[in-house]
């Protein structure tokens, strides 16, 4: 029995090495760059302002949750270095991708259920999770919580509850304090493991104080959160951040959601086919799997309706299916003796046609974004600078503090947007500031825009001295970025 728990330790360690090895040689092509995504860079760029003593929500604000900025500022700590922030999302993945597998495990035997990773990882590179989006990190959260719900279904119908479904829960609620959606996956997993508790022999009670104290763990980030805030006198300014701002942003216009909604159900469908013929064949082939193939469809469900129930629709936002339909994949290699043309679909192709495998575009982007780089410091010598555009990250690497809690220039120039401050104001208040550097991304990515406030951007760029055209490279391609400078000499 020894050797044989030896020989399964060996076995697992192999395992995460290679899935760690496989999600390095992934995202490589993308290391070291700090354009790589607009998203990424500002996640980065927030957690060098914490450390740097800015509060979240009150001088630096997103609507995310703030694990995922925490994160970030730790990193730092140790390491401020974008390398460093994408040496922990590969991290990330690759324990994701682990977690994937071991759930696989228990309805496929250990090859298909180590491909199951491998698609995982694949599919995440596709749906721009290749460098440091916030669902590589709550990913690998709601996996592991999952993992450890799967692993206690018989101890939940006999009305037992541990340390492990404690630690699954809270798993899930350190992933919804990254992103507040992950809540719905978190009422999925509560709803589950009530099921099964009600239908064990424990009366009434038994079953309450249970589901209360694993629900207590699931909320308990959240609830330090909202203290933490309560205490310094900003919980409303975490409620509006968390919470009013979320449901205040405007949807797209019809037309707009429409395409969207077409082009993203064109990409999730060959994992969706490949998740199908996965579960019919594991159902079919083995019913004493029917409990945890029903989780993972439901799991699948909810996420994928989440998605089309957002006010936007962004590629990024598929991310949180990606689990369970990886998982569900296991089937069709489980079944059939030609895994090929799933390995082809599954991971060749959506590694071709993921950011990172952009190579011509990853070869171009170091040295051009490190020659905007060198511009902007040599004519911003006071670091009064605005970033108009994508480009965030440009803060740090300058050492300019943006004067706005909007930081992030889209809050200040999309017509949808809803953030509890008055973008007119804001911006009115950093052109006061004046800045000496405007970096403006040409188009502003985004539609329709606020023409209130790109007015008055446009009006202060007229009367600086110099302008420089350059053009980046970030995980959709070419960005034509102006740098205006000498617009107000000290």
């Amino acid at each position: 029995m020894k050797v044989l728990l030896a020989d399964d330790r060996r076995d697992r360690l192999a395992q995460i090495i290679a899935l760690l090895a496989f999600a390095t040689l992934i995202r490589s092509p993308a290391f070291g760059e700090w354009n790589f995504g607009i998203d990424d860079q500002f996640y980065a760029l927030v957690g060098d302002r914490l450390r740097g003593g800015d509060l979240l929500y009150v001088d630096i604000w997103d609507r995310k949750g703030p694990l995922l900025y925490l994160i970030f500022a730790g990193i730092g700590m140790v390491w401020p270095s974008m390398l460093a922030y994408q040496l922990a999302a590969t991290v990330s993945a690759g324990l994701g991708a682990y977690g994937v597998s071991r759930i696989a495990r228990r309805i496929a035997d250990p090859v298909p259920a180590f491909l199951a990773g491998i698609v995982y990882l694949a599919l995440l590179d596709r749906f721009e999770g290749g460098n440091l989006e916030a669902g590589v990190f709550f990913n690998s959260l709601t996996i592991g919580a999952a993992a450890l719900i799967i692993a206690r279904f018989d101890l939940l119908r006999s009305g037992r509850i541990d340390a492990g479904l404690v630690l699954a829960f809270f798993c899930a609620g350190l992933a919804i304090a990254i992103k507040q959606t992950a809540a719905f996956e978190g009422i999925l997993f509560g709803s589950t493991a009530l099921v099964l508790l009600c239908r064990s022999p424990l009366p009434a009670s038994g079953v309450a104080w249970r589901a209360m104290l694993l629900a207590l763990a699931g909320m308990l980030p959240m609830i330090a959160t909202g203290g933490f805030y309560w205490l310094h006198g900003h919980f409303a300014e975490l409620w509006n951040a968390m919470v009013t701002s979320n449901f205040s942003r405007s949807y797209a216009d019809p037309e707009i959601r429409g395409r969207r909604v077409l082009i993203m159900a064109g990409m999730m469908a060959i994992p969706l086919i490949f998740a199908a013929m996965g579960w019919h064949t594991l159902r079919n082939d083995a019913p004493e799997r029917g409990p945890i193939l029903r989780f993972l469809v439901l799991w699948a469900a909810v996420a994928l309706a989440l998605l089309f129930l957002f006010p936007n629709i962004f590629v990024h936002y598929a991310q949180a299916a990606l689990p369970p339909l990886a998982i569900l994949c296991t089937g069709y290699f489980a079944g059939r003796r030609r895994i090929l043309p799933g390995l082809v679909a599954l991971v060749a192709l959506s590694l071709l046609l993921s950011g990172s495998f952009h190579l011509q575009d990853r070869w171009r982007a170091r040295p051009a974004a490190q020659a905007l780089l060198d511009h902007v410091r040599e004519v911003t010598p006071s670091r009064r600078l605005l970033v108009w555009g994508a480009p965030s990250y440009l803060y740090s690497l300058v050492g300019a503090e943006p004067v706005t809690p909007l930081a992030f220039a889209p809050h200040l120039y999309e017509s949808r947007e809803w953030t509890g401050f008055d973008p007119v104001t804001e911006v009115r208040r950093v052109l006061a500031s004046r800045p000496e550097s405007v970096i403006v991304q040409v188009p502003l990515p985004s539609s329709p825009l606020n023409p209130a406030t790109v007015r008055m951007v446009d009006e202060y760029v007229s009367a600086c001295g110099r302008k420089r055209g350059f053009t980046i490279y970030d995980h959709n391609g070419p960005q034509r970025q102006l740098v205006f400078s000498a617009c107000a000499p000290d």
